[in-house]
Formats: structure tokens, C-alpha cells, sequence
């Protein structure tokens, strides 16, 4: 005769090893709070200092162009074919 089991209880599982007793935790406020540092290293930075170069590049090209213009001399034969070849290009992909 084999016996399975006694009751719902046991089944058909193995015995098991009893796990460790947990160890007794200190309480919340006998535990050490230990600051972390946290550094955190903004973009913003160096995307504002980029776009501070590129507003002062603009503002030198367009005084140098305003210039160019009030001396007659922004006007040039290569500056016009090239304005009429991209104004071709761009009615021939429409």
C-alpha cells in the first residue's frame, strides 16, 4: 500500500529545505541615511552658446550684404545664373 498524502496537505511535492531566518532589520530610524550625489550636465549650455555664434554669423553676412548692396556691387552675372537655375530647377520637380 502507498500513501500519497495525508489530507489536502503534502501532495505529491518534495520536501523542502527550511529557507534561513531572515535576519531582524534595524528600524527605519536606526538606519544611516546616506546622501547621493547626483550630477546632472545640461545641453543647454552649449546649445545656446551655438546658436549665440550662428546669430552673430548671420548679423555679419547680413551687414556684408546690405553693404554689397548699397556699393552696386551684390549683383553679379554669376549670382544671377545661379538664382535662374535653381528657379528652373525648382518649377521642373512641381
Amino acid at each position: 500500500m502507498d500513501v500519497n498524502s495525508i489530507g489536502s496537505v503534502g501532495g505529491g511535492m518534495p520536501i523542502r529545505k527550511v529557507s534561513q531566518p531572515m535576519q531582524a532589520q534595524q528600524p527605519m530610524e536606526a538606519r544611516p541615511v546616506v546622501p547621493k550625489d547626483v550630477v546632472e550636465i545640461s545641453s543647454t549650455s552649449s546649445v545656446s552658446g551655438k546658436l549665440e555664434i550662428e546669430a552673430d554669423f548671420r548679423a555679419q553676412r547680413l551687414a556684408q550684404i546690405r553693404q554689397q548692396i548699397e556699393d552696386g556691387t551684390y549683383e553679379t552675372a554669376e549670382k544671377l545664373d545661379a538664382a535662374v537655375d535653381r528657379m528652373l530647377e525648382r518649377m521642373r520637380s512641381e
